[in-house]
């Protein structure tokens, strides 16, 4: 629902109550309190409703106990209505076993084939990789670095004093 106070003159003097499907949804709204005070700036509330059996939703506003007797009764400005799906994304409301178990089979079958072939496609990929790796690693030399620098400099400093450069 969207409301915006365009019809008062002043703050704090209209109040009304708002129904959804007969039941009170707010109770003495004033649009002045919620909006900090200022006239003409819209405000906007969300309710998730249930249409019922016959689908039906009601919305009103009307005076509250607090209304002054010259002023704007309710106000108004919109309303948006969203139908929500449920978790079978379907816009139906319930829907019933025997349509969830049919299409459940149907799709069962389509994940398990994609699934087990992948499983076998990564099983090979790492047998191909262990068996390249130890080939790999019986060929190619390796010797570990030194941790200090200053190592490296002593060692070259001694060589080249004694000429085995």
């Amino acid at each position: 629902m969207h409301f915006c106070d365009i019809a008062s003159v002043s703050l704090f003097t209209l109040y009304f109550n708002v129904y959804v499907n007969g039941n009170l949804a707010y109770e003495n709204l004033d649009l002045s309190s919620i909006t900090y005070g200022r006239l003409a700036s819209p405000f906007y509330a969300d309710f998730i409703v249930d249409g019922g059996s016959a689908g039906v939703l009601t919305v009103s506003v009307g005076p509250s106990n607090k209304s002054s007797p010259h002023a704007v009764d309710g106000i108004l400005n919109g309303i948006e209505v969203m139908k929500i799906n449920n978790s079978m994304s379907s816009f139906d409301g319930k829907a019933c076993v025997g349509s969830i178990l049919k299409s459940w089979e149907g799709h069962r079958v389509g994940y398990v084939f994609p699934l087990v072939a992948a499983m076998f496609m990564l099983l090979i990929a790492s047998v191909i990789l262990q068996r390249g790796g130890v080939q790999l690693r019986d060929s190619v030399s390796w010797s570990p670095l030194p941790v200090d620098a200053s190592d490296i400099n002593m060692k070259h400093v001694n060589q080249l004093s004694s000429g085995k450069v």
